[in-house]
């Protein structure tokens, strides 16, 4: 960016206002406001200027977008003649009914029935949202069906009507397992979790089949996205669930699955968890005894528990256990046998080992974001920057520089007086919005990589690069199909430059499905750069497996790779190899400096 002398930039921007210049004096604004590092008074000034060209020129949402940023929202509501940015302007004062009342007036059901939700009229919003459940548009989006059934059943369950509610959640569930299901076949797994996150949140009110298909699908995904925390933290939250429910065998099962996935990660936490483990399974078979059900049960139980903790070398535990099973009515032999093990345990001293509980300070407070809500919302906003960045603009738990950024996306759009934006704008502002970089810029980047020109194309698969969210993968996948080779090349600068944790399934996808052999092996280029046990044991494979250049490339990033097990993988896949494949994976260790 060029160096602009802010003294000479203000002095001329203020004299083309003066001299009712304001297209003039926006070009110098506009120098002043996209800067990296611009104080906060400063700003001001500027946007103050900004905004009286802006309302010069009878560009009205421009104007009421600056005195939204700067906190005059009385007055951004007065100036915008949108009813959707008047609505903004009452939620920000506090008045979500009169932001009800426009939402509705700008079709927007769905915003209007969360805001009526916010003012405790739940009878408002329950017609609201029975009015976009039978919308038209929802015909095919059985994914935005299945959210807007899952608010309208909600709402009646707040008022009471049970069998209104039980046929709405039915009728979402039935929906959201269906788009599940074709989110996946896509191989849109990101879109999937959202289903199933949705279907666990109704079966914490509901039944303990939906809650175990909502956490357990979305436990998978986090784990093939290499997600470590999420996935342990969602083991926890259904853990604890399954202990309220007193779903006594299925919460041992999830200790035990946790520890088996600490263990393969060489996370602290497996003691914990087995121990868990044992704890519960000793409560189930005192329930099962309590409750006078067959003996077998509870020494199933028992000898469940005994596992885990002999794995924990806790032989005080297994001693106590068999004690019990000596009680039990088991005949004679089987009682004799406990008391014999029993009493050859006597004695012997327990392993010891530090037990370390997963920490609350590891656990994200955004895992269970609403997603019936913020996706019923950008389905609303339909892929309009100004829309969605209205919403950023207001929202202040963003940091300032992403609503500055957020305010430069709106003024791009809405200060360029087009009705309908020509390719140059829709080409800048797709600039502007890869700079947000938030997840809510994909929507509008979805919709500008559907445009007719090129040109707008390759600008969202540009911006695309700086948004580092696995569903930006659907954008890429599209332009390394589309027809035009700028569209491409952008398309396969993304897949060098998209290189996180989670992007290694898409990666991978893209790698394993494209005939093209340069966008491959830039696929494997960026798989290269995740440090995962997985992304490691993907280019051994290459590495035996691939044509000569990608073995080429697998060798070379293997021998930089920095994961803590790539030694010890390598080991093993050397020793399980023979001929060219094994004197491969040989000279990469000795290039990692092993003999």
């Amino acid at each position: 960016m060029a160096t602009v002398d802010k003294r000479e930039a203000w002095r001329q921007a203020n004299a083309a206002v003066d001299a009712g210049r304001p297209d003039d004096a926006l070009a110098h604004l506009w120098a002043l406001v996209d800067r990296s590092h611009v104080v906060d008074q400063e700003l001001d000034g500027y946007l103050r200027l900004m905004g009286r060209a802006y309302r010069e020129l009878g560009r009205r949402r421009a104007a009421a977008t600056i005195l939204s940023f700067l906190g005059q929202h009385e007055a951004a509501g007065a100036e915008s003649d949108a009813p959707t940015d008047k609505a903004r302007a009452a939620m920000a004062i506090g008045r979500p009914g009169d932001a009800a009342r426009l939402f509705n007036d700008a079709g927007w059901l769905g915003h209007a029935a969360i805001q009526l939700e916010e003012a405790r009229d739940d009878r408002g919003a329950r017609v609201l949202w029975e009015q976009l459940a039978d919308d038209p548009r929802l015909g095919d989006d059985l994914y935005t069906q299945g959210l807007v059934r899952f608010n309208l059943g909600r709402a009646c369950e707040r008022l009471g009507d049970t069998g209104a509610a039980r046929r709405a959640v039915v009728q979402s569930m039935h929906l959201l397992e269906a788009a599940a299901d074709g989110f996946e076949t896509q191989g849109l797994r990101e879109r999937a979790f959202d289903c199933y996150q949705v279907l666990l949140t109704l079966g914490r009110d509901g039944a303990f089949e939906n809650l175990a298909e909502g956490y357990l699908n979305c436990i998978r995904i986090l784990q093939e996205d290499n997600l470590k925390y999420y996935v342990l933290q969602y083991y926890e939250d259904f853990q604890a669930l399954a202990l309220k429910s007193g779903e006594l065998h299925a919460a041992a099962t999830l200790f035990r699955e946790a520890a088996e996935f600490t263990r393969r990660h060489n996370l602290p936490y497996e003691r914990y968890y087995r121990q868990k483990a044992a704890e519960t399974q000793v409560k189930a078979a005192e329930r099962a005894i309590a409750q006078g059900s067959l003996a077998e049960m509870a020494e199933n139980a028992y000898a469940a528990a005994i596992d885990a903790y002999n794995d924990l070398g806790a032989y005080k535990n297994v001693r106590a256990i068999y004690g019990a099973l000596a009680q039990l009515d088991l005949g004679d032999k089987r009682r004799a046998r406990y008391l014999r093990l029993q009493r050859r345990l006597e004695g012997v001293d327990d392993d010891t080992g530090q037990v370390m509980a997963f920490p609350d300070y590891l656990r994200m407070d955004t895992a269970y974001p609403e997603i019936w809500r913020l996706d019923v919302i950008e389905w609303e906003q339909d892929g309009d920057p100004a829309e969605t960045m209205g919403e950023v603009l207001l929202d202040t738990k963003w940091p300032d520089f992403t609503r500055r950024r957020a305010l430069l996306c709106r003024l791009w759009q809405l200060g360029s007086g087009e009705t309908h934006l020509s390719p140059s704008t829709l080409v800048g502002l797709a600039g502007y919005l890869g700079r947000v970089e938030i997840y809510a810029a994909l929507s509008p980047l979805e919709h500008m990589a559907d445009h007719v020109e090129p040109a707008v194309r390759a600008a969202a698969l540009k911006a695309v690069r700086q948004l580092f969210f696995k569903r930006s993968f659907v954008l890429v996948m599209r332009g390394l199909r589309d027809e035009d080779a700028d569209v491409r090349r952008e398309a396969l600068e993304a897949v060098g430059t998209l290189h996180f944790g989670h992007a290694f399934d898409p990666l991978q996808r893209i790698f394993r499905s494209s005939p093209d052999a340069q966008v491959r092996q830039r696929a494997l280029q960026s798989i290269g750069r995740i440090a995962s046990v997985e992304a490691t044991e993907m280019l051994i494979d290459v590495l035996r497996q691939g044509d000569p250049d990608e073995r080429t490339l697998a060798r070379d990033l293997l021998a930089r790779a920095d994961h803590p097990e790539a030694d010890a993988l390598l080991r093993r896949a050397a020793s399980a190899e023979s001929g060219a494949a094994q004197v491969a994976l040989q000279h990469v260790l000795r290039q990692r400096g092993h003999r």
